[in-house]
């Protein structure tokens, strides 16, 4: 099924990265910097809270986010890595974000 331009970004998201929450949420982490978060403190704007943490676990499992859990604790922690991959998700938010604005 073609879909137009028109139909926006979403669309794109989800066609590039197999969800329309993978680029949202990894530019959330993006945003935090090196800044330590945990599992649940992603906001749901992103998508629905189960996404958001199946993201998460690809992220890390990529090695673009490290786990850290301390021992006798439930709460999973993430920090960013300094993984080169990121330039990825930077390059494809610049050229959607261009693409939408024309």
């Amino acid at each position: 099924v073609e879909r137009s331009r028109g139909l926006g970004d979403v669309y794109k998201r989800q066609d590039l990265f197999g969800r329309s929450c993978r680029l949202p949420v990894a530019l959330w982490v993006l945003s935090r910097g090196s800044e330590r978060f945990y599992q649940s403190e992603p906001p749901s704007n992103l998508g629905p809270h189960t996404a958001i943490r199946q993201e998460l676990s690809r992220l890390a499992r990529a090695g673009l986010i490290a786990e850290e859990r301390a021992p006798g604790e439930h709460r999973v922690y993430y920090r960013r890595t300094s993984s080169p991959l990121w330039r990825v998700f930077v390059e494809a938010a610049e050229v959607i974000s261009s693409e939408s604005a024309d």
